[in-house]
């Protein structure tokens, strides 16, 4: 009996096929699986923005009740009394942390808040931009215990 090109079992040296959904497997599925698996668990996760930060220069805090998705935070900034926050937000840039605090209240409208969480540290560092005076301010905050 002659071996024929189209059985491989009479060929031994004929070459097996990967199937189509195999392939797609090891292509899409499994890098997926590392990806949330490492990535995704970072500490690096919004979660820990949560709590009342407070500026190393004076009584000035920013409060973070609650951390959501898509990029959205809900703020409280005083000075040392309430002052309004427009707008609050944060995102994952170059694998860091930021957030940004925007004030929309008399004497502070338009001011502006950009932090960056520093992992070593365990601090939000950045600018404010204090809209009425046009000045920028180097700035850090530590977490209050």
């Amino acid at each position: 009996m002659v071996a024929s090109k189209n059985n491989p079992k009479k060929n031994p040296t004929a070459k097996k096929k990967i199937k189509p959904g195999l392939l797609f497997i090891f292509i899409a599925i499994i890098p997926a699986i590392f990806y949330f698996l490492f990535f995704m668990n970072t500490e690096k996760t919004p979660e820990q923005l949560k709590g009342s930060w407070l500026r190393s220069d004076g009584p000035y805090t920013i409060e973070i009740t609650e951390v959501q998705e898509e990029g959205k935070l809900v703020a409280k900034y005083f000075n040392p009394n309430p002052i309004k926050v427009g707008s609050s937000g944060w995102q994952l840039k170059d694998k860091q942390l930021q957030i940004f605090v925007e004030l929309q209240d008399e004497n502070y409208p338009g001011s502006l808040y950009k932090l960056t969480f520093d992992e070593k540290t365990k601090t939000l560092k950045g600018t404010y931009f204090q809209a009425v005076s046009k000045q920028t301010f180097e700035v850090t905050f530590t977490k209050k215990m």
